[in-house]
C-alpha cells in the first residue's frame, strides 16, 4: 500500500462524514457503489525544483457518485460531493489542489477528477 495515498485517505476520512463515502486508497473497480466513492490514484512523481531530497507527487482524487447514469440528479449530486471533498482537501496542509474536471467513471457514474500535488521525501 502506498503511504502517501493511505495517509491522504486517512486525512480525508477524518474530515468527511465517514458513513457518507467509501474511501479507497488504490485503483480497482469496486463491486457495487452503495455510497459515493473516493478513489486515490498516484499518477506522477517529479523532482522538487527547490529541494533535492524532495519530490512532487501528483495524486488524482476521483470523486464518484453512487447514482447510476448521467441524470440531472446525478449531476447535482456530483457537484455537491466535489465541493465537499475540495473543502476537506483545503484543510489538509500538505495538499495543493490544481483543479477538478468532471467526467464519466466506468461508463456508468459521474465523477470529478481532482488533481493534487503533494511534496514528499
Amino acid at each position: 500500500m502506498n503511504g502517501i495515498r493511505q495517509q491522504l485517505g486517512d486525512d480525508l476520512a477524518a474530515r468527511l462524514t465517514a458513513k457518507k463515502y467509501r474511501i479507497v486508497p488504490s485503483l480497482g473497480k469496486p463491486d457495487r457503489l452503495a455510497k459515493p466513492l473516493i478513489q486515490l490514484e498516484q499518477s506522477a512523481i517529479a523532482p522538487n525544483v527547490g529541494a533535492k531530497a524532495l519530490h512532487e507527487v501528483t495524486v488524482k482524487v476521483h470523486v464518484v457518485t453512487h447514482l447510476d447514469g448521467i441524470t440531472p440528479a446525478a449531476d447535482d449530486a456530483i457537484d455537491e460531493l466535489c465541493l465537499e471533498v475540495l473543502a476537506a482537501l483545503d484543510g489538509i496542509g500538505y495538499v495543493r489542489v490544481i483543479g477538478a474536471t468532471k467526467g464519466v467513471w466506468e461508463d456508468a457514474h459521474l465523477e470529478y477528477e481532482i488533481e493534487t500535488t503533494i511534496i514528499a521525501s
